[in-house]
């Protein structure tokens, strides 16, 4: 079944354009007949980058620690601020910067008709199409998996006229105080070079190139009349097509400025474009086809019709399914075969001001772009991701060092690509140690999924150890033999209670997100330096320090406590939800310990029904997956309705919070517009796949979050702890199940929404430790077969 997602009608901005990428370059296409824009961005393009050395300010630590035992909390919180104002460090973190456009002009002949702008997600190509006069006008335009180009190609049934050009992208949000860039373009044979600088020494450049065409070819570098183009379209220094019905251009972009002699290379390919089209179309479906997912039957309604429908709450299948699907082509086109992972808006900005900079949030933001990735079959798109924090590793120990007088690797709350220092001046950026744990669970997820021995032993076990050795001189001892984590802070979140400040301040005792990162960080280490056979002495130290974390604290509303302090009282009224990671992201709490899993349930609920105004839609797809860890199907898909409804734009990307502002999520605006971030685009991805299957290494869960009108569908291709590949297609009735392993393996299972098991192709036998599962030992290769009722 083919998958597209169908517009009737142009982007007028870039936010709402489609996008293609592949990984290093992407290109946001507004999709006009007569005055048409193809952004391009650049994965390493971030502006106004800059460093500065971190002042050694590692005596304040006791200085705060020594306010917060005499719960001056509020002087606490402001301490290191000022210390480092004093000491004249501010440094800028980069923002993620707009390359340059692409910009064709048509001769058009007379009104259209038949417009659609499709993205096709399994091969990755994005088409326009129109008539007019009655004849048929088509483009494609793909970002190349198998070049480092983007691609346009122009058809008509009969001959068109055509001029293009590159062009700064438009300044309509570049603030007068940062200047503007400085852009050199210049003709180089059949293409036009441009070299870019800007205000802060960000220094690339780009071409565009006629690659072929059946048409007669000018170079002009005069202004195009009004009249010559059919309209009051202006351009300077443009190549000129005449009586063509066929097209080509191609696009490249480089972080560095070398030449136009290197681009024209670049850009001489040895293949004509039609087997670089095909050769595309095999590798990115390759890619998309891992994992496939049906949740309703085909049909060719566009994203239009049915994210109207769904406004008023009628919410059904088919755009869950193309919204999911969404979030798997948009990691495929901004983190393969690159060298930075997804940043806030992944590969496509078309501001010179994103907010936030569009860089890199460790303390939820990067970790939602990838939960999809080892589930879906696509553990390759976490390479660039592992790549980024490697290189920075020697910042990381800057701050550990300079900033708290510790050993090993502490992570910033957010960073651009040359920098891992800290460097914003706010407490709940400076007091937040919890990113080099969460973290180092991305690099042993990678392996728990995948079984890759090798990077174990190489890259993860080497990264999550260094960041231990931080926890290990960072975190003390109280006067119970329990270990403190002060100053603390449960992500961007601020407590309740009776002290100075309270409900403001970002300074606390014991967030409880602290230690079940810890906890988890290192359960995994010891795992690892066992199987590994290293570090017996490591061991022993870890082993110490996971039996002093704290047991877990329940409120008096019978929800987990988000700071295990009595200083510090919960606030609902939030967007993260910090406390419930021992759940999700992390797997330390499910259904087998009841306490703890209501306790949850009830801090979850107190978030979504109290706080629902505080929430984002990055959160609802988070909370969506916290759902289906609940197995509570419903509540997925309640939130994400709310996602879809309230958060999601025109070519379904995900917006910060609720765009038109009506009042279901905290209102927040950027340069005047709600910011579009992917974060929520991935995380919905991934609560599909969570409510359809789970696993921990230890059970693999069938369909265990299924809501109640998503009563036929199937998925291939999910990937579980258990190195077992699953399949799986349910109906009203009964479900079916193909699983198949990868190494040699032995794990219990369950069918949760369709519990009797009616037959299995292998013996098995009654879980010994777990009510209604079943335990299954399969050798590498084998496949198992199972059917099941209701």
């Amino acid at each position: 079944m083919k998958k597209f997602l169908i517009n009737k009608y142009p982007a007028t901005r870039w936010n709402d354009s489609t996008p293609v990428g592949n990984g290093c370059i992407g290109g946001s296409v507004y999709g006009s007949i007569y005055d048409e824009r193809i952004l391009i961005n650049h994965e390493a393009l971030f502006n106004w980058c800059q460093r500065k050395d971190i002042p050694d300010i590692s005596y304040a630590l006791q200085q705060v620690r020594d306010l917060m035992d005499k719960k001056e909390y509020k002087k606490a919180d402001s301490l290191y601020i000022d210390i480092l104002k004093e000491k004249d460090y501010h440094p800028s973190g980069g923002k993620f910067y707009p390359a340059f456009d692409l910009r064709l002009i048509f001769e058009n002949q007379a009104a259209f008709t038949d417009y659609e702008r499709q993205l096709d997600l399994e091969n990755g190509v994005c088409s326009i199409t129109y008539k007019e006069n009655g004849k048929q006008y088509s483009r494609d335009i793909f970002a190349a998996q198998t070049e480092n180009a983007i691609f346009v190609s122009l058809k008509g049934e009969v001959p068109f006229n055509i001029k293009f050009a590159l062009e700064k992208h438009e300044l309509c949000d570049l603030p007068d105080k940062w200047g503007g860039t400085e852009a050199t373009i210049d003709f180089h044979n059949h293409a036009i070079y441009g070299d870019f600088k800007t205000f802060s020494d960000l220094h690339y450049c780009g071409m565009i190139k006629l690659i072929s065409t059946d048409g007669d070819v000018s170079i002009n570098q005069d202004n195009a009349s009004a009249s010559s183009m059919g309209g009051n379209a202006k351009l300077e220094k443009f190549i000129g097509v005449d009586n063509a019905t066929n097209v080509v251009i191609a696009i490249c972009v480089e972080r560095t400025p070398v030449g136009a002699e290197a681009l024209d290379k670049q850009l001489t390919f040895c293949k004509d474009y039609e087997t670089i089209l095909a050769s595309h179309k095999e590798a990115f479906a390759r890619l998309f086809n891992k994992t496939k997912l049906t949740l309703s039957k085909a049909d060719n309604a566009t994203t239009d019709e049915l994210l109207l429908k769904s406004y008023d709450g009628n919410v059904d299948s088919r755009l869950i399914e193309k919204m999911a699907d969404f979030g798997r082509y948009l990691l495929i086109s901004s983190s393969i075969g690159c060298h930075y992972p997804v940043n806030l808006q992944g590969l496509w900005n078309g501001d010179y001001s994103p907010a936030w900079g569009a860089t890199y949030f460790n303390n939820e933001n990067i970790e939602m772009a990838y939960w999809q990735a080892c589930r879906g079959s696509l553990s390759e798109a976490l390479l660039p991701f592992f790549e980024l924090y490697d290189n920075l590793k020697p910042d990381f120990r800057e701050n550990a060092r300079k900033l708290y007088g510790c050993k090993g690797l502490l992570l910033p709350l957010f960073m651009d690509n040359d920098s891992g220092q800290k460097k914003n001046l706010q407490s709940h950026v400076l007091y937040w140690t919890g990113s080099s744990a969460w973290i180092s669970a991305m690099y042993y997820e990678y392996y728990s999924f995948t079984g890759d021995k090798d990077f174990l032993k190489e890259r993860a076990y080497p990264f999550m150890k260094e960041c231990a050795e931080f926890y290990e001189d960072f975190y003390v001892y109280d006067s119970n033999g329990k270990l403190k984590s002060y100053p603390s802070n449960s992500p961007e979140n601020q407590a309740n209670g009776t002290f100075e400040g309270n409900g403001k301040l970002s300074i606390a005792i014991n967030a409880t997100m602290d230690f079940a990162l810890l906890k988890e960080l290192l359960t995994n280490l010891i795992h690892s330096a066992k199987l590994l056979d290293v570090d017996f002495e490591k061991i022993q130290i870890w082993e110490k320090m996971l039996q002093a974390i704290p047991e877990y604290e329940i409120n008096e509303d019978g929800a987990i406590k988000e700071w295990m302090h009595p200083d510090f009282l919960d606030n609902y009224h939030h967007r993260h939800q910090s406390h419930i990671y021992p759940l999700f992201p992390g797997y330390e709490i499910d259904s087998e310990n009841k306490k703890l899993f209501d306790a949850i349930k009830v801090a979850v609920e107190k978030r979504l029904v109290i706080g629902l105004r505080s929430q984002t839609g990055w959160s609802l797809s988070h909370m969506a997956n916290i759902y289906a860890r609940l197995k509570d199907g419903d509540g997925v898909k309640r939130c994400l309705d709310l996602l879809l409804r309230f958060c999601t734009g025109q070519n379904l990307y995900t917006y910060h919070n609720d765009w038109r502002n009506m009042g279901v999520t905290l209102k927040f605006l950027h340069a005047g517009k709600a910011p579009f971030q992917i974060d929520a685009n991935m995380g919905f991805t991934a609560a599909i796949y969570e409510m359809l299957v789970f696993s921990n290494g230890k059970k693999i869960e069938l369909l265990p979050a299924l809501p109640e009108n998503l009563d036929e569908g199937e998925i291939s291709g999910i990937a579980t702890q258990s190195l077992v590949d699953v399949a799986i297609s349910w109906n009203k009735s009964d479900a079916k199940a193909t699983l198949y392993a990868k190494q040699d393996t032995c794990f219990d299972l369950c069918c949760f929404a369709y519990p009797k098991l009616k037959n299995c192709n292998i013996s098995y036998q009654a879980s010994k430790t777990r009510d209604g599962y079943i335990t299954i030992q399969l050798k590498a290769g084998e496949t198992c077969e199972l059917n099941f009722e209701k």
